[in-house]
């Protein structure tokens, strides 16, 4: 059994922290949460994670773990800025001065050095799993097509509109996760703290589910003095050219790249073309940011000549 935990982790000691478990089993891909509540004090959420020490604990925390840096940027922020810029995506700075201002023990490194005591590392491989995450992005990434979901409390955003935001986050969420109650609140009936409080817990499983998907599908890591602590989804999409056995090329496009390739080879839901033309290998394959922009892709590619192909296939790595 493998234990996934979210934390949208409050900066100052004032508010509450959302906290979610979920929980998958090695034979299903269905995600179940466990628990869901909202904790105050630091001790208090390494009480609940040390709950689960007896099976495989990944942990997404959205708050910044390790910050080196007394003001700016910190590397993580900088890379990710630059690298989610044409979705209008952004994170914040992060430094020591900002989060002093919320709490002089900075929570969020407090919360790191206990979990590191615990053996948790930065690391997929490890049996403790311990990560920066960002709710905005993910939901971005995997569920909004690529677009912020505008539900956090701004100027020009009335309670309605936050309903409304609220209600398209929830459902996103029920597709990826087994029927709970949380996924069932009447959002019409939450107001001031209480509708606070239950963007909080989405959060937190939002971060929680982050940490699943990046466990198997395509992620980006970013680092802090050169290790991996901050992970996100990207797209899963791909643009791939195989090699037929009659020395053709075949272009398609994939979430699933060794899958796809061994369809082509194997099965009957590979391509009428690659059907006949087997053994194929893969000589060529790039990143796309979403289905609209694979396709668009495999188009132009297809359009090129056999020799402009090859010149292709001799930039992959």
């Amino acid at each position: 059994m493998d234990i996934y935990i979210g934390i949208d982790l409050a900066w100052g000691e004032k508010n509450l922290s959302g906290f979610c478990v979920l929980i998958s089993h090695p034979k299903s891909k269905s995600l179940k949460i466990l628990d869901i509540q909202l904790l105050k004090s630091i001790d208090e959420i390494v009480k609940e994670i040390q709950k689960y020490e007896e099976h495989k604990v990944y942990v997404g925390v959205d708050a910044p773990l390790v910050v080196p840096n007394e003001s700016g940027n910190r590397e993580i922020e900088k890379n990710f800025n630059k690298d989610f810029a044409k979705y209008k995506i952004s994170m914040l700075p992060a430094n020591r001065k900002i989060l002093k201002k919320h709490s002089p023990n900075i929570r969020s490194e407090e919360l790191y050095k206990k979990l590191v005591a615990s053996g948790f590392k930065r690391d997929f491989k490890n049996d403790k799993v311990l990560f920066e995450v960002y709710p905005n992005a993910t939901i971005a990434m995997l569920f909004n097509n690529h677009k912020i979901l505008p539900y956090k409390r701004k100027k020009g955003r009335n309670t309605e509109f936050i309903r409304e935001q609220l209600d398209i986050y929830k459902k996103y969420l029920s597709k990826v996760v087994s029927a709970h109650p949380l996924l069932k609140v009447d959002i019409r009936e939450c107001k001031g703290q209480k509708l606070k409080d239950y963007e909080d817990t989405l959060d937190s499983l939002v971060c929680g589910y982050s940490m699943y998907h990046c466990r198997f599908n395509e992620a980006r890591f970013y680092q802090v003095e050169g290790n991996d602590t901050f992970v996100t989804p990207v797209s899963s999409w791909k643009v791939y050219m195989l090699q037929c056995s009659d020395d053709t090329l075949y272009t398609g496009v994939t979430t699933n790249l060794q899958r796809r390739v061994q369809e082509h080879n194997t099965s009957n839901v590979g391509a009428k073309y690659t059907k006949v033309r087997r053994p194929v290998k893969l000589v060529y394959f790039e990143n796309a940011d979403g289905k609209v922009h694979a396709m668009q892709r495999e188009y132009a590619i297809k359009q090129l000549s056999r020799k402009e192909k090859l010149e292709l296939i001799s930039t992959s790595p």
